[in-house]
């Protein structure tokens, strides 16, 4: 089954913030997928913001630096 394989500036602040208050990256990936993302979108979301701190700029931004 095929879920969400996009996210909204709000999913992507959520994670953001999630993440800095010391939440699991994990937990995170599970949530995601109870509301309907993609399993491997959702995990490939996570690490992408967990990887790297200045990966936890919102995609968009993350994409105008470069």
């Amino acid at each position: 089954m095929s879920g969400y394989t996009q996210l909204t500036p709000e999913w992507q602040e959520w994670i953001i913030e999630n993440l800095a208050r010391g939440c699991q990256a994990q937990t995170l990936v599970q949530t995601m997928i109870e509301k309907g993302f993609d399993a491997m979108f959702a995990n490939a979301v996570v690490f992408h913001f967990s990887s790297s701190p200045v990966s936890r700029e919102p995609l968009s931004r993350a994409e105008d630096q470069k």
